[in-house]
């Protein structure tokens, strides 16, 4: 024992004292808080250019009132100042080509927007203003840009709106009395009443994004950065001291086994003290912003064994893919189902916060090596599942866990020895076997 932990600690040191540890450590929170500003950023000004199209207006009654709302919408969006805030809609009338030969003009027009001269352009058949039609005709909008929403969406908005009022004033019924009648009655979405100590109800509050979202994703990603940037490294150390002859000098003083678990405990102390470091700014944050309520010190038990065990978990995984291989081109092909295993709880976790309770979502906190990840996203989310979950997903993990340990083991002993050619997938099974 004494031998391993004089391994982890010599790992551990030799990762953190490294520049690229402590750049990674600062940079990562920097890198994260600025790529959510610039998605900020690039939503509220990448889109202030000018989206001039043509608008073919068949029932002769639209196109004013489309003109007036993009007037308005402009001038909201900053109009042509250099503080513009917004992209500026220009619509503009069909000429009487559209009149005589309609599918030679909207070829024409497709050769402008070609051409970047028009963004796009609109037909609005006659019929949408006749409130007789049984069956509404859909407006067509043409574009070369079908990925940009925000005109057709702007579009459908106004024009429906205009074509409501029109239709109802057509029917002679009272433009006042219809606003009136059809206000929205917006959802506003609470959490349950409790019963207080002294008998009385305490109301139900608000539901808080934070909560019910953030602070999720928070740990999730949290989870996914220590376990991605700690395990993998091991796979890299184990081929260099392989071509270098450095594993053969270890070996002759601690056997494979205690190079092995000395590796993986120094490689999970850091990926603990990663998730700490994150952790304690998180909840600084919190307790500055003035939501101490964020911090969860039970959550923080269970995200640390959880931790633990991933790590020694994809740990060995990497360790023994690393003692199979001579090099790092054998290791890429090899290191993909690793890869896709471990990818399965960030992608699954998507699905889970939409449908917690989920037949996906259970069983995906079962499943060994998504387990870490999505029991930690659903303890983080309300309602918490109850105790059993956790407890038999923490078993299985730990199972898995001990299981994957040992038959690194019995590959690390063959492989770490091993020049030349790198072992493929059945001498693997084949040394997992040997007694």
């Amino acid at each position: 024992m004494n031998r391993i932990v004089i391994v982890a600690k010599s790992e551990f040191l030799t990762l953190v004292k490294t520049k690229a540890f402590l750049i990674g450590l600062l940079m990562m929170p920097i890198i994260t808080a600025g790529a959510i500003g610039f998605q900020v950023y690039a939503q509220k000004h990448s889109d202030r250019d000018d989206h001039k199209f043509v608008v073919i207006d068949h029932s002769g009654a639209l196109l004013g009132s489309l003109q007036t709302e993009a007037n308005a919408f402009n001038e909201k969006n900053g109009g042509s100042s250099a503080a513009r805030t917004g992209p500026q809609f220009l619509p503009e009338a069909a000429t009487a080509d559209s009149q005589t030969d309609l599918d030679a003009y909207k070829l024409a027009l497709s050769e402008r927007v070609k051409k970047k001269d028009l963004f796009a352009f609109v037909e609005i058949p006659a019929a949408v203003v006749d409130p007789n039609v049984e069956k509404v005709p859909a407006i067509q909008y043409y574009t070369e840009t079908p990925s940009y929403e925000r005109l057709p969406d702007w579009l459908e908005q106004t024009l429906n709106e205009e074509i409501t009022r029109r239709r109802f004033g057509t029917a002679g019924v009272d433009q006042a009395l219809v606003k009136k009648l059809s206000a929205r009655a917006d959802v506003q979405s609470n959490g349950l009443l409790a019963k207080k100590a002294d008998g009385s109800v305490e109301g139900a509050k608000k539901t808080d994004p934070l909560t019910t979202f953030v602070a999720p994703f928070a740990v999730l990603f949290i989870m996914f950065l220590s376990v991605m940037s700690s395990a993998p490294q091991l796979l890299n150390a184990v081929i260099e001291e392989k071509m270098s002859r450095i594993s053969e000098v270890l070996v002759a003083s601690v056997s494979p086994f205690e190079l092995l678990m000395g590796k993986l405990f120094g490689v999970t102390a850091v990926a603990v003290l990663l998730a700490l470091v994150y952790f304690v700014g998180i909840g600084y944050f919190a307790v500055y912003s003035g939501r101490p309520d964020l911090l969860q010190p039970a959550l923080m038990g269970w995200f640390v064994i959880f931790l633990v065990c991933c790590v020694l978990m994809f740990g060995s995984m990497f360790l023994a893919i690393g003692s199979a291989c001579s090099d790092l081109k054998d290791a890429q092909s090899m290191m993909q189902p690793v890869m896709m295993l471990l990818m399965v709880g960030y992608i699954g976790s998507f699905a889970v916060l939409r449908a917690p309770e989920s037949n996906v979502a259970l069983g995906l906190s079962f499943f060994p090596t998504s387990a870490p990840f999505i029991m930690m996203l659903r303890m983080a989310m309300q309602p918490t599942p109850p105790i059993w979950q956790p407890a038999l997903s923490l078993a299985l993990t730990l199972l898995a866990t001990v299981g994957f340990v040992w038959a690194a083991g019995r590959i690390f002993r063959v492989g770490v020895l091993m020049q030349g050619k790198g072992a493929t997938l059945r001498e693997m099974l084949k040394w997992i076997r040997q007694a």
